[in-house]
């Protein structure tokens, strides 16, 4: 049995929302974080790997 389409599409939008949270940090009007380190960040917190991240915000 496939996986609930819900369940995946919240866990999606949980993971993107972190992403785009630390991606948007400013620091004296510059971004803080790169983009790697914002991907190996959330894939750190989600337990995922970075690539996953990365189809998740790219697709």
């Amino acid at each position: 049995m496939g996986r609930d389409a819900e369940l995946h599409e919240r866990k999606i939008r949980e993971v993107t929302a972190y992403f785009n949270k630390l991606n948007s940090v400013l620091e004296f009007g510059v971004k803080k974080y790169t983009i790697a380190y914002c991907t190996a960040a959330t894939a750190d917190k989600f337990l995922m790997r970075p690539k996953t991240v990365e189809n998740y915000i790219y697709r």
